[in-house]
């Protein structure tokens, strides 16, 4: 999975988040949209850094989706740093919803290519109640369609 730290403003990072997922939507296109944030989760896992950055047991990590021009931005924060993983729409191949407990745990499955041209694919798992899991799969849903 494609991570940034974006904890620092540096121009150069948000330009390759930005070339990924593309430009954040502007005000009548996101009211427009029905707003750009998902609903908060909790991230308890995922594929390659992503797994080993949300490994520290000591502490929750929130994650929430910002949609973009092309597609969305997973941002987290691990370790007083914030995180980011741009996703283009075509990224994202499907999500799941399973009982865990009081809550849900959902899991957004993604393929992307690297700059080489390399096939990666991937997954992101989060954790929430059961009305922030129906309210994430829709927000996920209607993105796709989109």
């Amino acid at each position: 999975m494609r991570l940034w730290n974006l904890t620092y403003n540096d121009p150069r990072r948000w330009a390759e988040v930005h070339a990924i997922s593309g430009k954040p939507l502007g005000f009548w296109a996101s009211v427009k949209a029905g707003g750009t944030g998902s609903p908060r989760a909790e991230l308890v896992g995922g594929s390659g850094e992503l797994d080993a950055l949300v490994g520290v047991a000591s502490a929750m990590t929130g994650c929430n989706f910002e949609r973009t021009a092309h597609g969305a931005i997973l941002y987290f924060r691990s370790r007083l740093e914030v995180y980011g993983a741009p996703f283009r729409k075509g990224e994202i191949s499907g999500i799941t919803r399973m009982p865990e407990g009081a809550g849900e745990r959902i899991t957004i499955w993604c393929g992307w290519t690297d700059a080489e041209g390399a096939a990666h694919s991937g997954s992101v798992d989060m954790r929430c109640s059961k009305a922030s899991a129906e309210r994430l799969e829709a927000w996920v849903r209607r993105w796709l369609m989109d």
